[in-house]
Parts: C-alpha cells; structure tokens; sequence
C-alpha cells in the first residue's frame, strides 16, 4: 500500500492531507473559514477520534478546494477536472489555463471605494449577485474569487470583473498586486515595491506616492493571480 493509500484511508487522513495540499494548516482558521467550533476541527484532525465524517463536509471541501465526495468516502479523486498544465521546469505555484472550464464558488463581493484601492465587503441585491465564476483555470491550490464592483480602479480593474487570489502565497515579490487586509479593518489592493521581513512598501495599483506597512499591521495578504472577464460570471 502506498503513502498516499494510508493517508486517504481515513476521513481524518484525508482531512488532513487536504489541509496540507491547500496550505491551510492552521486548525483555528479552518474553522473560522468554515464556521465552526474550533473543537470540532480538532476532533476531525485527531487520528485518535476515529472520526467517520462530518455535517460540515461539503463546506470543509468547498474551502479546501477538494471534491465533498472524495473527502467523505474516499471514492474518486480529491479534485475534480484534468491535471493541472505544469513542466519539470517550472518553478511556478502551478496555476494554468486549461481549455475545459471548472466551476469557483464567489467567497466574497467588494466594492471599490476610490482610486486609491480602498475596497470593502457588502452583500449584493438578488438580481446583482453572482454566486460561480465558470473559468478554465486549474490549480494545485486552493484559489479565492471575489467579485468586484465599481469603476475606480479602472483599467487596471473593471467594474464586474473577478479577482482570483491566492490567500496563503509561498512567497512575494516586488511588482506583484496583493490584497491587505488590515487589522484597523480596511481592505487595500496594492502594488508591491519592497518586501522587507518586518514591513512592506507599496503604491497604489493606479500610480502614487509609496507607503510603508509595517507587518504587525496587517492581518492578511492575498496574491492577485489573474483577472477574469465578466463575461465568465452566470
């Protein structure tokens, strides 16, 4: 029997084998992600509980980015769709475009608040909310899509267009775009300059003046890994 065999072997294994290909490790977000008692993903995680399954399956998968079924029975295969495009050279995190398209549930709606890349959560009315995004894109992780709205940013960001982030990046660089999600609360889409272990420079997505971030400052930082159209909403 192989590895992966023992550790699919178990909902336990496969909980825990999930968590590390999505690199959410962390046992207390997880159960924030998903809304749950922490104790509850602690129980799932302990090889010892003999856990057999659980209510919050289909919200466990859809977080980290796994087939429900899979995840519950151990029948198919944890993610659904055709392998990921990757080469032996590539030293990418193995996003790729693919011609068949795959189904991303919205996490979140924003909207822009100036050109600053001042952004903020709300909840949209029936007829403006859009719950999928159909793109052909696979991943070996787990991605976010949020929906964007408001003219702002534009052209760099486009009212109806969706940002697809990648929430625990391995590693930043100067010129990418990022997500900061501050601990004051605000939500800001930048550009970065400068990536120091303590703090981060960056410049609005639209041009300005550079501003220092200190780390102890942000709560969260998301990597902008495309922009997909509107057209490929519902």
């Amino acid at each position: 029997m192989n590895q992966k065999s023992n550790e699919w072997g178990s909902y336990t294994g496969r909980l825990l084998w999930a968590m590390h290909k999505a690199g959410k490790t962390n046992q207390s977000e997880l159960a924030r992600a998903v809304g749950v008692k922490p104790q509850s993903i602690q129980y799932l995680c302990d090889p010892q509980s003999g856990a057999r399954g659980s209510s919050h399956t289909p919200s466990l998968a859809r977080e980290l980015g796994v087939e429900a079924e899979w995840l519950a029975t151990g029948q198919g295969q944890p993610q659904h769709g055709p392998n990921v495009i990757r080469t032996q050279e590539s030293s990418g995190p193995g996003y790729a475009v693919v011609p068949s398209t795959s189904t991303w549930s919205i996490k979140a709606h924003l909207r822009v608040l100036d050109a600053q890349g001042l952004l903020e959560r709300f909840v949209p009315s029936p007829d403006d909310g859009r719950d999928i995004l159909c793109w052909p894109m696979q991943s070996t992780r787990a991605l976010d899509v949020v929906a964007v709205k408001g003219h702002a940013l534009a052209p760099v960001i486009k009212d109806g267009q969706f940002l697809v982030l990648d929430p625990r990046p391995d590693q930043l660089e100067p010129e990418d775009i990022v997500l900061l999600t501050l601990r004051d609360g605000r939500m800001l889409l930048r550009e970065l300059m400068v990536v120091r272990k303590d703090t981060l420079s960056v410049l609005p997505v639209l041009g300005g003046q550079v501003e220092p971030l200190p780390r102890e400052q942000i709560e969260g930082i998301a990597l902008l890994v495309c922009v997909a159209p509107r057209r490929w909403g519902p």
